[in-house]
């Protein structure tokens, strides 16, 4: 099961590649969707986590990361669900407009409650539940991606074509995993899989730096019955972001020498992005689980 699905989501990558595109709708990569996930494994209740190991061991998995890039790997075969993995709020505007930015449904914002209401729901059959879950654990890490809640008309930045490090990319690629990568010295093998090891430890140490007051902060308002306004949230944070910080201080061509000045800049916005993710996601888990 689990090689199967690491090779569809090659296959997937590597036909994106070859059509000249770099996966508008990933998000984090890998290691960002691993690293959210292992944070917020570290916080579920006792019963919560119990319930969650039952449904991943129906498919022989025992942890969050591993089926937490799942989404990606099915778009492939299941292209409606691409829309959901993102919300296009154009960048010069005040916030989400549901409207204009999620029409019927397809965005990040409204799948997150949608998929968390079929996890809670006990009558759904098993196979219902595990998808669901799957489906959480992506978007709400993928909702944190300042890429994934703007609109500028470049293709969620894939249109942006950079050097990075001395790398060919684009400024999408760049907030998905370049920065990541970089930071923590994290890196994806040539069949898209990862070294669970170092991610997992790079996770704790992320982990160790949130404080009980941060914690807090982020999670309030979580709740089976607001889901989708606390979800709004997280979206309006992370477009003022790609505005302030993806956009906002990328310097105009020519670029010469600027990644290290770049990179000092949007790791501590990633980093915090993707401990809000963690956080965010052991409190959805707990609210829609928990008895």
């Amino acid at each position: 099961m689990r090689r199967r699905f690491r090779h569809r989501l090659a296959r997937v990558l590597c036909l994106a590649a070859g059509l000249g595109l770099s996966f508008a709708a990933q998000a984090w990569g890998p290691q960002g969707h691993a690293l959210i996930a292992d944070i917020a494994a570290a916080h579920l209740q006792p019963a919560v986590r119990a319930e969650v190991s039952s449904l991943l061991a129906a498919e022989g998995h025992h942890r969050l990361d591993e089926i937490a890039s799942w989404p990606d790997a099915i778009r492939h075969d299941r292209p409606r669900t691409g829309r959901w993995h993102y919300v296009d709020i154009p960048l010069d505007a005040a916030g989400y407009k549901a409207s204009r930015d999620c029409p019927h449904d397809h965005c990040v914002v409204a799948r997150i409650p949608y998929f968390a209401h079929i996890l809670g729901d006990r009558s759904a059959s098993q196979r219902q539940r595990i998808e669901a879950l799957k489906f959480l654990v992506h978007f709400v890490g993928d909702v944190q991606q300042p890429m994934h809640a703007e609109d500028h008309d470049d293709k969620g930045g894939n249109d942006v074509r950079l050097s990075y490090f001395g790398h060919r990319t684009n400024l999408h690629r760049i907030w998905d995993s370049g920065i990541v990568d970089h930071a923590l010295d994290l890196h994806v093998r040539s069949d898209y899989s990862i070294d669970y090891g170092p991610t997992r430890a790079a996770a704790i140490r992320l982990d160790r730096q949130i404080t009980p007051r941060e914690r807090e902060q982020w999670t309030r308002g979580i709740n089976s019955r607001h889901l989708n306004a606390a979800a709004i949230r997280w979206a309006n944070q992370a477009h003022r972001l790609a505005r302030r910080v993806a956009y906002g201080d990328l310097p105009a061509p020519p670029r010469r020498h600027w990644s290290e000045t770049y990179q000092q800049q949007a790791w501590p916005v990633v980093r915090r992005q993707l401990e809000r993710g963690g956080v965010r996601l052991a409190a959805v888990l707990n609210t829609t689980l928990g008895r």
